[in-house]
């Protein structure tokens, strides 16, 4: 039985693609570096930010931190935006009685969630320093585990869904199901070799699997 879907943010919910390559061509501007293109933001998307920073921009350094998250505030305002079957999806999930929760590796995902007008439909929002405190990063399962202490749902009747490696990962240390969705870079292959529950292109998709789950739960 699913009572409680939990949802990765950046490629998941939300296309956050064109935000990112914003910002990163803001600090190649600032440092006089190439720009960047979204082919090349889409290869490094879900991967840290000193790795990111490193494929786009060819290095890393601490002082373009302070930059980035300079010209986040910027365009994320402006160019993060929901995907099409986002909010169709939520509503049909909460319209069959389920949970729905937000986490993610952003510090403060909810003030992202608020600009998007996507906040309202999520019953939790977790990011590593909001709402428990200061959480280590997914994959380490803590942010998980502490919203499920929180929302009193049990593993065994949670999805999490995401769209990279690390939230497979994350969602097995927590001992919970997970489904990876295809709007990101990994194959429906990918996910099977890492060991998802099941494997999406769209969020409507989530709809029958929880119908299915769900009967076959009674």
């Amino acid at each position: 039985m699913i009572n409680l879907m939990v949802f990765d943010h950046d490629m998941t919910i939300v296309d956050s693609s064109y935000a990112l390559m914003a910002s990163f061509n803001y600090v190649a501007r600032h440092e006089g570096l190439p720009e960047v293109s979204h082919e090349l933001t889409m290869k490094y998307i879900a991967t840290p930010l000193p790795t990111f920073c490193e494929g786009l921009l060819g290095d890393y350094r601490p002082e373009w931190v302070k930059i980035y998250r300079e010209a986040t505030a910027i365009y994320e305002r402006d160019l993060i935006r929901p995907f099409d079957d986002t909010i169709p999806t939520m509503k049909a999930l909460h319209e069959r009685g389920i949970k729905l929760a937000v986490l993610s590796n952003r510090e403060y995902p909810r003030t992202v969630l608020e600009r998007t007008g996507l906040a309202q439909y999520f019953d939790e929002i977790v990011g590593a320093l909001e709402p428990y405190g200061k959480l280590p990063y997914k994959p380490n399962p803590a942010m998980l585990n502490e919203l499920l202490s929180h929302m009193h749902i049990p593993a065994s009747e949670t999805v999490y869904v995401g769209d990279a490696d690390i939230d497979i990962v994350t969602a097995e240390a927590a001992h919970v199901r997970s489904i990876g969705i295809t709007k990101g870079n990994f194959t429906h292959e990918d996910f099977k070799q890492m060991g998802a529950w099941k494997s999406i292109d769209t969020l409507t998709e989530l709809k029958d699997i929880a119908d299915a789950d769900n009967k076959s739960a009674h």
